[in-house]
This record gives C-alpha cells, sequence and structure tokens, in this order.
C-alpha cells in the first residue's frame, strides 16, 4: 500500500477521525454550496447571502473561545460530537423552516457557526493528538483524497436530484440527506476513544503570543488571517457566482464534481510526494498559482473564466495547504509546552483564521451595496484572489518551516 505512501504511520485512532472528516466532507458536499443558491432563490440579494456567511463566522468565532474551554476541562471527543449534532439539527431546521428560511438567514447563520465552531475546534486538537510530524502531510493528504472524494459524486448528485424534482422538494431532499450523514457520524463519534483534560485554560496568555513579534506564533496568527481572509469570501461566492451565470444547479453540480477530481489528483500528488524540507518553496508556489488564475476575471466574469477559476484553485490549493497546514501544527508542537497547550493554540489558530473569514465578508458587505451587476464583483475578487501571499510571507518566518525530521 506504498500508492498512498506510508499510510502504515496511521493508527486506528487517526483512521477513524478520516472517516469522521469523510461524512462530514460527503454531508457539506450534498448541502452546503446549495444552502447559498437556496437562500439566493428564495431572495436574489447579495447582501443575504453575506450576512448569512457572516453570522455563520461570527458565531464560529464565539464558540471556538466556549468549545476550547470545553475541550480544555473536560473531553475532546464530547465536543466533536456536539458539534456534528449541532449541524445535523441545523439541516433539520432549514428543512422545518422552508421559504421562511430567508426570514431568519442570520439566525440560521448562527446556528450553522455554532456547530461548525465546536467541530472544527475538537477535529483540529484530536488531529494534532492523534498524528506527528512524521505522519502529519500522510494525513493531511489522505484527508483531502476523501474530501475531494466525497466532493465527485455529491454535488452532482444534489444538482441532479434538485433539477429533476420539484426544486424546493429537491432541496429538502438534500437537506434530508445531509442530516442522515452527519447521524451517521454521530455514531462513529462513538467509536473514538474518550480523550479526557484538565487544567487551567490559558487562551489570554497564548493571544498576547500573537502581538509579540519575537514568538513564532506572531507570524502564524498572521499567515492565518491572510488565509482566513481568502478562505471567508471563496468558500461561498464562486460558486454562487458559478448559479448565477448557468441558472442551473446541475451545472453547478457538474462544476463542483469537475473541481474535485482535479483536487483529488492534486491531494494524492502532494500527500505523495512532499517533503517537509520543500514546504516553503511548495507554499509559495500554491499561493502564486492560486491569484494567477483570478486574473481570466479582468476580461469578465461569465462561464468560462469562472472554472478557469475553480479548476485553477482545486488544482494548486493543495499544493498551498498541506504544508501549510502542517507548519502551523508543528509550531504548536515545538516542545513540551507549546503542546500541554495545544488546545488554547488551536482555538487562537481558529480566532485568527475567524478575523481573516470576518474582514473579508464584510468588505463584501460594503461592496455589494448598490452593486446589482455580479460583474462588478470581480474588482473585489481580484485583490483577495492574491492575499495567501501574505500568508506565505509570514508563515515563512517560522524557522521551523523546513527542519528535516
Amino acid at each position: 500500500m506504498r500508492l498512498l505512501g506510508h499510510i502504515d504511520r496511521l493508527d486506528r485512532p487517526a483512521w477513524l477521525l478520516l472517516v469522521i472528516s469523510g461524512l462530514y466532507a460527503v454531508s457539506t458536499a450534498l448541502s452546503n454550496t446549495f444552502v447559498n443558491v437556496y437562500l439566493w432563490k428564495l431572495k436574489q440579494d447579495f447582501a443575504v447571502i453575506g450576512f448569512y456567511n457572516l453570522a455563520n463566522y461570527l458565531a464560529m468565532a464565539v464558540t471556538f473561545v466556549l468549545a476550547g474551554r470545553l475541550a480544555k476541562q473536560v473531553d475532546r471527543v464530547i465536543a466533536i460530537r456536539i458539534g456534528v449534532a449541532l449541524q445535523a439539527l441545523f439541516y433539520l431546521a432549514v428543512l422545518l423552516l422552508g421559504n421562511r428560511s430567508v426570514e431568519l438567514v442570520f439566525l440560521l447563520g448562527m446556528f450553522l457557526g455554532v456547530g461548525s465552531g465546536f467541530f472544527w475546534l475538537s477535529y483540529n486538537v484530536l488531529y494534532f493528538e492523534i498524528t506527528e510530524r512524521n505522519n502529519r502531510d500522510i494525513y493531511n493528504g489522505i484527508n483531502g483524497l476523501i474530501t475531494s472524494g466525497a466532493g465527485i459524486l455529491a454535488p452532482v448528485i444534489s444538482g441532479w436530484i434538485i433539477t429533476r424534482i420539484d426544486h424546493f422538494t429537491g432541496y429538502r431532499l438534500i437537506f434530508a440527506l445531509s442530516l442522515a450523514v452527519f447521524l451517521v457520524a454521530v455514531v462513529v463519534s462513538f467509536m473514538l476513544k474518550r480523550r479526557s483534560a484538565s487544567g487551567v485554560y490559558r487562551l489570554k496568555e497564548i493571544l498576547r503570543l500573537a502581538l509579540d513579534r519575537g514568538n513564532h506564533w506572531y507570524w502564524v496568527n498572521l499567515a492565518m488571517i491572510a488565509h482566513g481572509i481568502r478562505e471567508g469570501l471563496f468558500a461561498f461566492l464562486i460558486s454562487l457566482l458559478i448559479y448565477v451565470a448557468t441558472g442551473d444547479e446541475l451545472s453547478l453540480g457538474g462544476y463542483l464534481t469537475a473541481s474535485s477530481v482535479v483536487a483529488l489528483i492534486a491531494y494524492f500528488i502532494v500527500g505523495r510526494f512532499i517533503r517537509i524540507n520543500w514546504r516553503d518553496e511548495s507554499i509559495l508556489i500554491g499561493a502564486a498559482m492560486l491569484g494567477i488564475v483570478v486574473l481570466p476575471l479582468i476580461w469578465g466574469v461569465n462561464t468560462w473564466t469562472l472554472v478557469v477559476l475553480g479548476m485553477g484553485v482545486a488544482l494548486f490549493y493543495p499544493v498551498y495547504m498541506v504544508p501549510l497546514t502542517s507548519a502551523v501544527f508543528d509550531v504548536i508542537g515545538e516542545n513540551q509546552e507549546t503542546a500541554r497547550l495545544r488546545v488554547e493554540y488551536v482555538v487562537a489558530r481558529e480566532l485568527a483564521l475567524n478575523v481573516g473569514r470576518i474582514l473579508s465578508v464584510t468588505a463584501f458587505l460594503w461592496w455589494v451595496q448598490g452593486i446589482s451587476d455580479p460583474s462588478q464583483l470581480r474588482w473585489l475578487v481580484l485583490p483577495v484572489g492574491f492575499v495567501q501571499l501574505f500568508a506565505w510571507l509570514a508563515i515563512r518566518r517560522v524557522p521551523l518551516l523546513e527542519q528535516e525530521l
């Protein structure tokens, strides 16, 4: 089984965590993008989509702090169960609200943010505890493969269901499927051994490190904020613009499937061949190419320029993201003291990401005020498309980025 690299370095807890991550990916691939489209169909207003995502990121940031205390002083596995269960309830709420969802868009965004906050905080802490420097890139590569694989069939199935059945009935069906997948993930989470914890929750101390230029965490936080700026906007806008350009959910599903195929190949290559001493160059190449693929939008926002952007992102995002993620968690595990404060470091990392996300969505909301032409959004997407270069400039200041094992 060397096709995927040294997978024998991954133990049972790592594979269980990969299964949970895969189920999460299936559910979100089925419905997450289509929630934004669903809200757009109910009310064709970019501001509605912006407020939904802003509420999501704001609630997520607050939840990270609360979930961090739970993970630090009670149990990490309980936190991931809460996160998965709340996201299942989110889809149940959308099902029950139906057309009224657009009237409660801010509350729905907050509900999803709370569930996501619990899930991602506990997932990242468990990821840190279960993996080590010698298998972290392998785990990230396989996780990317699973996520991309989930994204190959799920979106086109969703698009087919929505277009072949009465549209809003189709939406209710895929939201019900997401609910079911999340419930399976809850069951799988009970196979993880409980990881009780104790100790003082020292989050303020870690947050202060973000202001100290002499500390590695200062540069990690800057990198995460820059990455969050890109992620906050691109996570929902490109797919929504594809739908606006085509007016068809099946076309959107096909686009998402095609980009997942490209991402799967890219994750396989990165996970199989990445080396620790190549991380700096890999992050730079990935970051630069993620900006270059945005440039066709200068000539207009249409189906073809958006497809070029989407395929380019799918190809180069793993080149940038896999080594960046591994480098950040290596900083957390730099020594015994930082490892003991892993929960606080993960919370601080997620807070920095959400600062970036909130900044970009706030800029989006300001931009769309009074703008009815989607093509004008390209002048916002273009600078955001290059912002990850600042993440590279920041993370390369961390000396252990290229340290060999």
